[in-house]
């Protein structure tokens, strides 16, 4: 880890005392969503000092109160919400300082309008889909201003892919005199005696099939799936991995908003692809009814319906006591690579995130949700500090310097620790 980002933390954590002494507990924060990833910035939220009140809301209001009966706290009041609704929105919004959006994102500028008419900022952690996703982030990105106009900030694409790596790049673009290449690469490993969701299902089968975007030479260009197979060599213990390109929200992002780079891709690997691999061949993931029986359905909505949905906390729990989900290993890697000084520079980052550790500092939470979660979590609290100073519609990536600096060092303080390794050619 860069002693820079070391010295953050130190500093970080004398600041947050002396703002909590200051100011006590002042931040108010929606959540749209209590899935698997809401919960867990829930969690984070409640256990803040700085927060004073936290609003559970899902379309299953049971959902909301169930994890309300966990956390146990006077911060939390439960609402249900239906983000197809404005004034369901409007009525959970009202107060507060920021909405974070946890549901699935076709619901994003919908819950956007909704935080801006209510005088919140937002927050979520993908973009909005139904695809075309360049068409998704333009229209996003046609709300800065009214959002810039309101002094309110809209952050989007929190979560650790999108979120950390947009972080990461703008960590070493600021390092660099010019980017030129920007690589990111995931592997996931899961050890369970049965199939366990760790994302939803719906988003999950059907992000398997979009094509991939990779950023070349000034060109947004779609690859076929699973297409770019490569080795790459990952951190110990992990080693040798098979990935291939995976369309993520990160490229479209990066290319339009880290100046002069290149090129931008980002790759996937794990069992999961072969797996889904073999489901898009079976024709499993068509939407397009086939007859069976005299009964027509769509293979897709068949799939989708047989995939368990996403566990809660206290099921990832029951699981892990029961020897069912025994481990979980998530991996990043991203590479920048640029000149400075005239000379060629290459930044290694990575980072992980294990079933385990995540067990130990938020109990129900899986590897991926924490490293999701947490992530979502600081960048809302440094929102309502008032750390961020950007307004607009703006991913991390847009995010001041030293704002930068401030969101690695409270990542570390949560476990999640970005280690660095620079490479820099003599001549």
């Amino acid at each position: 880890m860069p002693i820079s980002i070391v010295a953050r933390i130190k500093e970080f954590k004398f600041k947050n005392k002396i703002r909590i002494l200051l100011y006590g507990m002042h931040m108010k924060i929606l959540i749209v969503g209590i899935g698997v990833q809401g919960s867990v910035i829930a969690t984070e939220m409640v256990k803040s000092p700085e927060v004073s009140e936290v609003r559970l809301s899902d379309i299953d209001l049971g959902k909301a109160e169930r994890l309300a009966d966990r956390l146990k706290s006077e911060k939390v009041c439960t609402y249900r919400v239906d983000a197809n609704k404005p004034d369901d929105l409007l009525k959970a919004a009202k107060g507060m300082n920021v909405v974070i959006n946890a549901t699935v994102p076709i619901f994003n500028l919908k819950i956007m309008n909704a935080a801006l008419r209510s005088g919140a900022c937002y927050q979520d952690l993908a973009l909005g889909s139904p695809p075309p996703f360049e068409e998704a982030l333009s229209n996003e990105l046609e709300l800065s201003y009214k959002f810039k106009d309101a002094g309110l900030t809209a952050l989007i694409n929190t979560g650790t892919s999108p979120g950390i790596t947009n972080a990461v790049a703008k960590y070493a673009a600021d390092r660099l005199d010019q980017v030129d290449e920007i690589r990111m690469r995931w592997f996931g490993s899961t050890e369970s005696k049965e199939y366990i969701s760790l994302w939803s299902p719906e988003t999950m089968w059907l992000d398997m099939e979009l094509k991939p975007i990779v950023y070349e030479n000034g060109e947004l260009k779609k690859v076929p799936p699973f297409s770019g197979e490569e080795v790459y060599k990952f951190p110990d213990p992990v080693g040798l991995q098979t990935v291939v390109h995976h369309h993520h929200e990160d490229v479209l992002t990066l290319s339009r908003f880290i100046k002069g780079v290149k090129y931008v891709d980002f790759k996937a690997g794990g069992l999961h692809n072969v797996v889904a691999k073999a489901v898009i061949q079976l024709g499993l993931l068509s939407d397009k009814p086939i007859e069976i029986n005299g009964v027509e359905v769509a293979p897709v909505k068949v799939l989708i319906s047989l995939t368990p949905p996403t566990p809660s906390m206290e099921e990832i729990e029951k699981k892990i006591k029961a020897g069912i989900l025994v481990d979980e290993q998530e991996y990043f890697v991203q590479e920048v690579i640029g000149h400075r000084e005239g000379k060629e520079a290459r930044f290694i980052f990575h980072w992980s995130s294990n079933l385990h550790e995540a067990q130990r500092r938020i109990p129900g939470a899986t590897a991926l949700s924490y490293m999701t979660g947490i992530p979502a979590a600081i960048f809302a609290k440094m929102i309502g500090r008032g750390e961020i100073k950007a307004t607009g519609v703006i991913p991390p990536e847009c995010l001041e310097s030293e704002a930068i600096k401030a969101f690695f060092a409270e990542l570390a303080e949560k476990g999640i620790v970005i280690h660095e390794r620079v490479e820099t050619r003599l001549a």
